[in-house]
């Protein structure tokens, strides 16, 4: 990453959720200690089971979490949007990762020493609080995604899919909400475990009734309280 991306990123540093419980002497010592990097469209960032030396801090980008049991029976796939923190599964708990991660855009990450940034929020209750609601919101997603599972019908799993990503990497846009990055079809037919065939019949009916565009750069919901409600 030029110098002077990483100097914006610093100086703009406040402005992300996850710094401004901060002081000033504690984000100095996170970006004097951290490595700033852009990781090019589908290069690795880590391995699982690789030890867990760094988290990290996804300024701009989207990263691709993935986890494969030996037998390939079983096969997690999940997201990181940028202007996020990851991962929280393993900080405080784990001395490995759980997932292989890819860039799955261009992306601008901060990579922070773990151990430094444990300590830091032992020490700041309103970061430890921070981050503990942030492991709720998690542990909730991670429910709803389990309870999906349960969903007999293919075409709800899906469905129930574009509502947990809205959940998960939705921002604001005016009235509608927007996931600003390149999600495909394939990849929802994975999410909700079914065939690209009914995930694109899906998306195409709900592209018709005007709730969301998917496209190739981003997804529109133009109706987003109909998404919201099937994952409160």
């Amino acid at each position: 990453m030029v110098n002077r991306a990483i100097e914006t990123y610093i100086n703009d540093i406040y402005n992300y959720d996850f710094f401004n419980r901060l002081s000033i002497d504690e984000v100095n010592e996170i970006t004097s200690n951290s490595i700033f990097h852009h990781v090019p469209k589908g290069q690795l960032i880590f391995f699982q089971d690789d030890p867990s030396i760094y988290c990290y801090f996804v300024f701009k980008g989207l990263v691709r979490l993935e986890r494969e049991n030996a037998s390939g029976e079983f096969f997690y796939l999940d997201y990181v949007a940028e202007e996020s923190f990851f991962p929280y599964a393993e900080f405080f708990f784990k001395d490995h990762h759980l997932y292989d991660a890819y860039a799955a855009t261009d992306v601008d990450l901060a990579y922070i020493p773990k151990k430094l940034m444990e300590n830091i929020v032992f020490k700041n209750a309103e970061q430890f609080r921070f981050i503990y609601e942030n492991l709720a919101s998690v542990q909730y997603y991670l429910e709803k995604r389990v309870q999906m599972t349960a969903i007999p019908s293919a075409s709800s799993r899906v469905v129930q899919t574009l509502a947990l990503w809205m959940y998960d990497m939705g921002r604001f846009s005016g009235d509608h909400v927007v996931i600003p990055h390149p999600l495909t079809i394939n990849e929802a037919a994975m999410v909700a475990g079914t065939t690209r065939e009914t995930a694109g019949r899906v998306i195409k009916d709900l592209t018709k009734d005007h709730k969301i565009t998917f496209s190739r750069k981003k997804i529109i919901y133009h109706d987003w309280k109909y998404f919201n409600d099937l994952i409160l």
